[in-house]
């Protein structure tokens, strides 16, 4: 038997709805409507109405119920019925008096007798997906709309607003659009994977344009405000004498402001590389030099602070945010953070002895993943996890380690989120604009614990990563990535292996 069945979408809230019936059948027909329909005129007939529904009315004016046997002249102002009564007789009776009034209706259970089913919808933003099984089960129909909801992102409805934009902007006749639309679309299911014969060449012309472009614009934009800086500091020194005092602070704690710079450059060029392993490169790097563990994450994040800033800007302004995200998992991940930080500021300086293996021992963690990541099949990292990880607890558990070991956020959060098969751009602009949250809260935790004496170390990471960063991106996109991820990996793993046994030989 074929399915003739044509899917209609009602705008329900415009329409008059009879529900005949008010026992558990009805209150699951008229939650059904309620869930995707909330302002919908609705008209309950019942000779007994359950407590439940009468407390549906109490959250929802538009609901009237009239407790009494139904007469033919409750379907005068109808347009839609719902019969939700065990009788199967007088279920067929009251249909008899609908189609006199030309109202369809829906019987409860009896799928023969129905004008119209009620599907089971799929809601995700604005995109809804009604299943039907032609009346013959349910209870199928049910678990598919289980599973289409797990497995739809939920960033679904930015891109559907993304594509609304888009549409709204394209100039031509009908066809035009389609074809347009339909390759964009190609590119958002393929998710990157689109072969370079069959991309759209002006498309890639002008993407191809826009990348020189940016990289030219980065690099003057760079030369000048450098030159900008230098001038305005060599002004201010000049004008203030302040020529010794700055001797002083480059000398400061074994021009370890040098070292800062070069740790900066290093972490930047592998974080642009490979989108983490700023606060690992730079962790690793000030472990070794000796620096107290809360100077090592309070440093790391009073820079990135401004970089972190910049990326989450930058990633708000390109569409790549998923808010609904952002609000899940920084509000716990900001207590991480500050527990993190309170954790790592009292009992890191009297007990580093057991703090700095501890962190380096993560650190060592984090640099054998990069060394996995490295040799991964990309095939097999793409496949979808059938369980969600809990973003409240995530976000929790990201923002203590970021904090407490000097970074982290990325490794755990932005990977553990992608490798579920979310939508990489909002997953990394999610994060980012997350992760600026808890880098300004543990930044300031950190000033108000143990004071701001290591700005020599701030100010050598800013202006080592900011500096260099249009050079970096400039950089890396010439380097061969994976062995950018083997070598890193290897250096990593090598500095927290020293780290570990210079902290057991003490």
């Amino acid at each position: 038997m074929s399915n003739s069945l044509y899917p209609v979408f009602l705008k329900l809230e415009t329409l008059s709805l009879l529900i005949i019936g008010g026992g558990k059948i009805a209150l699951e027909k008229l939650e059904s409507v309620l869930g995707n329909s909330p302002e919908t005129p609705i008209r309950l007939v019942a000779r007994e109405i359950s407590p439940e529904v009468r407390a549906l009315q109490s959250q929802f004016s538009n609901i009237k119920l009239y407790e009494r046997l139904y007469n033919d002249d409750d379907f005068n102002d109808a347009d839609l019925a719902i019969i939700a009564v065990n009788d199967i007789e007088l279920a067929a009776q009251i249909r008899e008096d609908a189609h006199q009034k030309n109202v369809l209706v829906n019987i409860a259970d009896k799928p023969d007798l129905c004008d119209f089913y009620l599907g089971s919808i799929v809601k995700k933003g604005s995109l809804k997906i009604a299943i039907s099984t032609n009346g013959k089960s349910p209870t199928i129909a049910k678990r598919l709309r289980e599973t289409f909801t797990e497995t739809i992102p939920d960033e679904m409805d930015l891109v559907l607003d993304n594509m609304q934009n888009i549409r709204n902007q394209l100039k031509g006749d009908f066809n035009h659009k389609v074809t347009e639309l339909n390759k964009i679309t190609t590119q958002y299911l393929s998710d990157g994977k689109l072969s370079p014969a069959k991309a759209d060449l002006e498309i890639e012309k002008l993407i191809s344009i826009t990348k020189t472009a940016q990289r030219k614009a980065n690099i003057y934009l760079a030369i000048i405000g450098v030159m900008l800086l230098i001038g305005i500091f060599g002004l201010v020194v000049y004008q203030f004498d302040l020529s010794n005092d700055i001797q002083a602070f480059l000398s400061k704690d074994g021009h370890i402001f040098y070292w800062m710079l070069f740790a900066g450059f290093m972490a930047e060029i592998v974080a642009g590389s490979m989108g983490m392993g700023y606060g690992v490169i730079c962790t690793t790097i000030l472990l070794l030099l000796n620096v107290p563990p809360p100077v090592v994450s309070a440093s790391i994040h009073s820079a990135e602070s401004f970089t972190t800033a910049a990326g989450g800007f930058s990633h708000y302004k390109l569409g790549n945010v998923n808010k609904k995200m952002v609000w899940v998992l920084f509000p716990l991940a900001i207590v991480g953070s500050i527990i993190g930080a309170l954790t790592l500021s009292h009992y890191g300086e009297h007990y580093a002895h057991i703090v700095k293996p501890i962190i380096a021992c993560y650190t060592l963690y984090l640099g054998v993943n990069i060394l996995r990541n490295a040799f991964k099949d990309k095939n097999k990292s793409r496949i979808k996890t059938q369980k969600r990880t809990n973003l409240r607890v995530l976000g929790l558990v990201g923002g203590f380690i970021d904090s407490f070991a000097g970074g982290g956020w990325g490794p755990l959060v932005t990977g553990t989120l992608i490798k579920e098969g979310r939508i990489p751009r909002y997953v990394v602009g999610s994060s980012t604009v997350a992760k600026f949250l808890l880098t300004v809260t543990s930044a300031i935790t950190f000033i108000f614990t143990i004071g701001i004496h290591h700005w020599n170390i701030v100010l050598g990471l800013l202006l080592g990563g900011v500096f260099t960063a249009p050079f970096s991106a400039m950089l890396t996109s010439k380097l061969p990535t994976k062995k950018m991820f083997v070598v890193v990996g290897i250096v990593v793993i090598l500095m927290s292996l020293v780290t570990i046994f210079k902290s057991f030989l003490k």
